[in-house]
């Protein structure tokens, strides 16, 4: 009869304990399948901003250039001003008119 138990018992178990690993088993192979697609996501992602950090530095070099040539062409052609010649305005005054001071005389 504990023969009988005994195999009964480890039937149990080890299928209890095998579902158990292979349960758990197939959540690490999940995990692991969500971090080898992060870890792609991540090295386009490097890859991309790689390539963007080039671009906007290309793109600054030839914005400088274009500046320092702009530079060069309106110092080569640029001429003094002539001085802007203002005239004075008129000040005009205002006329101011006094009133009399009117008083009242008292009866006594």
């Amino acid at each position: 009869m504990s023969a009988v138990l005994e195999t009964y018992f480890q039937h149990v178990v080890v299928d209890k304990l095998n579902k158990t690993l292979s349960k758990q088993f197939e959540e690490m192979k999940d995990a692991l399948q969500i971090l080898k697609k992060l870890q792609s996501d991540y090295t386009f992602l490097r890859i991309e901003i790689e390539s963007l950090k080039k671009r906007v530095s290309d793109s600054s070099n030839e914005i400088k250039e274009m500046l320092s040539k702009d530079e060069t062409k309106a110092t080569a052609t640029k001429k003094p001003t002539p001085a802007k010649i203002t005239t004075k305005k008129p000040t005009t005054q205002k006329l101011t008119v006094k009133k009399k001071a009117t008083s009242k005389k008292t009866a006594k």
